[in-house]
């Protein structure tokens, strides 16, 4: 395993935190998902890092029966109590990459902001054997977005954390506007794994994939965001990168972007988009 995916594991640790801090995905990107992928209630699903259920909730709410897996056991207690009784979900824990699953029943396999975290040697050919012929790989995951009035702090901020912590900074996409986003993914459209890693983490597709699954779609929901520094830390705090920086250069890149949001009237505003990317197994 890569010393990058190493950090997924950090998350079950902070399992109170991650569910309280983080937001759940919008209800109209799960809609736009089952649509694509045909889905109707009673349809067999695959979902990826489920972490505290966020997106599982949503997918209940669909009717789907969801096969969840995810390797935090604190992570899925969580994930659990959200869907409470539901007999439409089994929770699986172990890494998607060993878990065992029934080869070729499923209509979709479903990842929001997991998929990542997943040994791309292994996982796109692992969900291209999970799915019927014509079965939907669908991948969610929210993508800073570089637009005006926004741009100016959204260039400081990451700016900050090339200064401080550049081999962290490496690993991750710079802000870019919509358009070019947009351009950049159609590049990549015929290797669904590039596209998606086009979006936010640079570096990781896998060759196979494009052999594996028809061209990728990109469908996006538009958002913007509004944090104090104090509450842009707390969600922060409950990322990999933040557990990736030393403790000095955490002290420093908080009392730097605190600077920064401050100079910029005290609110951060960004825009973001909620991105779906879907990809029809070959």
């Amino acid at each position: 395993m890569s010393e990058r995916l190493r950090y997924g594991a950090v998350f079950d640790d902070i399992a109170d935190e991650y569910d309280a801090r983080r937001s759940g995905y919008p209800s109209e990107i799960v809609e736009a998902a089952v649509e694509i992928a045909g889905l109707s209630p009673g349809s067999p699903v695959v979902e990826v890092g489920a972490g505290t259920g966020k997106l599982s909730e949503e997918l209940v709410a669909h009717g789907l029966r969801v096969d969840a897996v995810d390797p935090g056991a604190n992570m899925l207690e969580h994930a659990r109590r959200r869907v409470g009784n539901s007999e439409l979900v089994r929770f699986h824990i172990g890494r998607f990459e060993d878990v065992e699953l029934p080869v070729g029943e499923y209509d979709a396999v479903f990842a929001a902001s997991s998929f990542h975290w997943v040994d791309p040697q292994l996982g796109w050919a692992k969900a291209a054997s999970l799915l019927r012929p014509g079965g939907t790989m669908a991948l969610v995951q929210p993508v800073g977005v570089r637009e005006e009035p926004y741009a100016e702090v959204m260039d400081e901020l990451h700016a900050a954390l090339v200064r401080i912590a550049p081999e962290v900074a490496a690993d991750l996409s710079r802000p870019r506007d919509l358009a070019t986003i947009r351009t950049g993914f159609e590049e990549r459209r015929d290797n669904p794994s590039e596209a998606w890693a086009w979006l936010a983490h640079p570096g990781i597709g896998v060759p196979e994939a494009e052999s594996l699954f028809g061209p990728a779609r990109l469908t996006s929901i538009p958002r913007v965001v509004e944090q104090t520094a104090d509450e842009l830390w707390a969600v922060f705090e409950t990322t990999a990168v933040y557990h990736r920086l030393a403790p000095a250069a955490r002290e420093e890149l908080r009392a730097t972007d605190a600077e920064i949001i401050e100079r910029h009237g005290g609110v951060l505003r960004l825009a973001r988009i909620v991105a779906l990317v879907t990809a029809q197994r070959r």
